[in-house]
């Protein structure tokens, strides 16, 4: 049985979620500062210095083994420098995860590596789909990493309140998200799109993450939206793929919307995972 939980609404979620990192923040800021030619090193390094923990990270990443690091760095201009300006994005995802998401989840029944896994293999997935598509991968990569913030926001705000809470293991019947409802007041992609429109993410950010519990219906960046959804699903299954299974109607749907020949998920899911271990090998520098 769950104790008497005072349900979340918004205004009390936001209030909690100030101790949140600061880093995805940081990390949108970057994105679209790397993308941008007439962008400096310069400028690139001192809104990293923003962040003293993302800082530590890039440095002891760029000193490490992966990236020839025979003679000790010490200043971000040089890490960066050594990265190699087209490498940056993806070592600042990785610090990035380390930093927001390598974190145990109990209200959600779930391991700090687990969230962080599938932050990053629903990442890597969208931003694949996106590339194959010729959308804007950092868009679409952002959403991925940040598809379950809401879920981190839950579990912070019923630390605070020393609430101790399993969901994974409510007798509630239904989804999650109708747990999270019934229990909660609120569910976790809605109180991950409230948090990052508060936090002034593009709404071709937290739209999707709005609309992932019921894509079908989705009203605004469809796209968008459907490489999520096909993201999340691919995620999900990257150690059981079977070609020959039957879809889910959201799959099909995303599927449709994109339109992506299913005869090309096989290839799709090699590349995924080649990626995310590659992702794997460096966030395990961190941890």
């Amino acid at each position: 049985m769950f104790k008497e939980i005072r349900k979340i609404s918004i205004p009390l979620l936001l209030e909690y979620s100030i101790s949140l990192p600061a880093s995805p923040k940081i990390f949108a800021r970057l994105s679209k500062l790397i993308d941008n030619d007439d962008v400096g090193l310069d400028y690139i390094a001192s809104i990293m210095k923003m962040d003293p923990s993302l800082i530590s990270h890039v440095l002891r990443v760029a000193n490490s083994a992966y990236y020839g690091g025979a003679v000790k760095l010490s200043d971000i201009e040089s890490a960066i420098a050594r990265i190699g300006f087209n490498e940056v994005h993806k070592v600042l995802s990785i610090v990035i995860a380390r930093d927001s998401f390598y974190q145990a989840m109990p209200a959600y029944g779930i391991t700090a590596t687990e969230y962080a896994d599938e932050c990053i293999a629903v990442a890597v997935a969208s931003e694949t789909i996106a590339k194959r598509l010729g959308y804007d991968i950092n868009t679409s990569y952002i959403a991925g990493l940040l598809h379950a913030i809401g879920k981190l926001a839950i579990n912070l705000y019923l630390e605070k309140v020393e609430q101790t809470v399993d969901l994974s293991a409510s007798e509630i019947e239904g989804s999650l998200y109708e747990i999270e409802e019934t229990l909660l007041g609120i569910t976790s992609w809605k109180a991950g799109f409230e948090l990052l429109k508060h936090w002034q993410f593009d709404s071709e950010i937290w739209q999707p993450i709005r609309q992932q519990n019921s894509p079908i219906h989705a009203s605004q960046f469809v796209e968008r939206t459907a490489i999520l959804t096909l993201s999340r699903w691919l995620a999900l299954h990257l150690a059981d793929f079977d070609p020959e299974a039957e879809y889910p109607d959201t799959i099909s749907w995303a599927l449709e919307t994109l339109n992506f020949d299913a005869t090309d998920l096989v290839s799709l899911f090699d590349y995924i995972r080649m990626e995310f271990n590659d992702r794997q090998n460096l966030f395990s520098m961190l941890i």
